[in-house]
């Protein structure tokens, strides 16, 4: 018989030795310092600071370098970035070269719907050691709680685990409609919630419906929280995440309405879209908590690198602007499908986050940089110099690095997790498929005052409306974990290379394409968990269909 087995990590010793040292300055720590679960609940109601080591636990739990596997040092185990990596890696819009040095390639080939390989098991465990972390400390307060502090962490805990169960019912399901029977993944809920499930796959409405409940309590326990910094959760975060749960359900009215809440709520913090100038100022530009436009986001700190483990962060993995990385030093960049970046005007800003095949930007001409910051190894941007290696057609520059500094070994900076600009994209989609002159209306005047003044939908190329929102998010939110489940979403095919004179600048073995809703995009439980749940076989997984072969279905196009 096998045992119930899921991935915790350490984390839940951030708690243990929090209050172990809390029960000891209050002599209420028996023999041994064995802390019983009702010593617990007393400490917590008289001191709801013990447990903030072990909020501030969650909510870094899916930022650590050597996330998953703890003991090893895997450079594509960087925590949450790294999904996102995976996941803009499986589309057709994220390129990575055929490189030895290519920690992702398995997704590149879809080999990571092998379920016994380490990148379906990170993609899985990143979340569920994090729903671990959430169960523990949900575990450790009252729910019925009228303490302020501990309100706030109940809120965050709650939210957690819907963005948690939001983002797994997306890779291992289709959408929500059209499937809302078909199983999805385990549930697991703290102790004091008591045992409503087992642990067998449920279904993709039952996952949705522990979604919502999440975000509503935590929608009601941090009406008045106020947050340190920005990736704690607060009350802006929950109604972007309402908004996406809704978008997915095909509930306009719902998503817009969030949509906006969030805008609102994001205005009082004083956050707003970056301005074009924002968004032109490469190598300062998307790696910082800082920045105007992130609600929501993912710090990581010099501090965070493990020893020699500066090639193992994730903007070694994904930013072309830091020395000591996979992306300059080896010239494993990552880059734009040319055939995506050729839909972009050239009077919009974001056609610069990305050289050309020339390796030219305007957001780059007159930058240079030096390895190591050593001057006689000065260069234009882009170009080799030292260890590090000239730019790849279609290389991004959009990811900036610790401090703005080029070419910089300070390998840490944070990520992005929810910014402005989505919730006005979602305002524009969800505002469209209920009136689609609303629709254009909200999307125009984002795209003219933010990107691309000379923007006019009416000048697109796209099918429909949606189609170009879906455009509008493929270039804006690019590699920031929403490509894949974009296209399960809206039920499109993968796309990326066409035999009717499109360019792609996908290497040859991975150049393919793959139909609408063909069950290989789904994600696949990985092997850890089916050892040591009984009630989960191998026959339970995604596993259909067959791996992508080279120039397949060549026939097939995007919006």
């Amino acid at each position: 018989m096998k045992l119930k087995y899921i991935f915790f990590p350490a984390v839940a010793l951030v708690f243990s030795s929090a209050l172990m040292t809390a029960c000891t300055d209050t002599d209420t720590a028996p023999e041994g310092d064995v802390v019983t679960s009702d010593q617990i609940e007393d400490l917590v109601s008289k001191d709801p600071s013990v447990l903030a080591n072990t909020a501030a636990g969650m909510v870094t739990s899916i930022a650590n370098e050597y996330n998953v596997f703890t003991s090893s040092t895997r450079a594509d185990d960087c925590g949450y970035p790294s999904v996102c990596l995976s996941e803009g890696t499986n589309s057709g819009d994220v390129v990575s070269p055929a490189s030895g040095y290519n920690w992702f390639s398995v997704a590149c080939s879809f080999k990571d719907r092998t379920y016994t390989y380490a990148n379906p098991y990170i993609r899985w465990s990143i979340y569920y050691n994090q729903i671990m972390a959430v169960n523990d400390l949900i575990a450790k307060i009252d729910p019925e709680t009228e303490n302020d502090v501990l309100k706030g962490y109940l809120g965050i805990a709650k939210a957690t685990r819907a963005f948690d169960y939001l983002q797994l019912v997306q890779n291992y399901a289709f959408n929500y409609v059209g499937h809302a029977d078909d199983p999805c993944v385990p549930i697991y809920l703290s102790t004091i919630e008591g045992d409503v499930y087992d642990t067998s796959r449920q279904t993709v409405a039952t996952v949705y419906q522990v979604v919502l409940a999440d975000l509503e309590a935590a929608e009601t326990l941090l009406q008045d929280y106020t947050r340190p910094s920005k990736d704690y959760i607060n009350l802006a975060v929950v109604y972007g995440l309402r908004a996406r749960y809704h978008l997915v359900r095909q509930e306009w009215a719902e998503a817009a309405t969030y949509a906006q809440k969030c805008i609102d709520e994001a205005a009082k913090e004083g956050l707003a879209p970056a301005s074009i100038a924002d968004v032109s100022k490469v190598g300062n530009m998307f790696h910082s908590l800082s920045e105007n436009n992130w609600i929501w986001g993912m710090a990581f700190t010099k501090s965070m690198i493990q020893t020699d483990g500066e090639y193992e962060t994730w903007i070694a993995q994904i930013s072309s602007l830091a020395a000591y990385s996979y992306t300059t030093e080896v010239a494993c960049y990552r880059a734009i499908n040319s055939a995506l970046w050729n839909t972009i005007s050239n009077t919009d800003v974001r056609k610069g986050w990305w050289v050309d095949e020339n390796l030219e930007s305007p957001l780059i001409e007159g930058k240079t940089w030096a390895y190591g910051g050593d001057a006689e190894k000065e260069a234009p941007l882009g170009q080799s110099t030292g260890d590090i290696q000239e730019f790849l057609p279609y290389t991004n520059v959009k990811f900036g690095v610790a401090n703005g500094e080029l070419a910089t070994t300070n390998t840490s900076s944070d990520f992005p997790m929810m910014r402005v600009e989505e919730m006005y994209l979602i305002l524009a989609e969800a505002k469209g498929r209920l009136n689609e002159s609303e629709g254009i209306s909200v999307l125009e005047n984002f795209v003219k005052t933010y990107r691309d003044p000379s923007y006019v939908y009416a000048n697109t190329h796209t099918a429909t409306f949606v189609d170009e929102v879906w455009r509008q998010r493929r270039i804006e939110l690019w590699c920031e974990g929403f490509a894949m489940q974009d296209i399960r979403r809206l039920k499109k095919p993968l796309v990326r290379f066409s035999t009717t004179g499109v360019t792609s600048n996908w290497d040859d073995q991975y150049k393919f394409n793959l139909p609408a809703e063909d069950p290989y995009m789904l994600m696949v439980i990985p092997s850890r968990e089916i050892d040591g749940n009984e009630l989960i076989s191998d026959g339970d997984n995604n596993q259909y269909g067959s791996t992508p072969a080279p120039n397949s279905n060549s026939t097939l196009v995007d919006g």
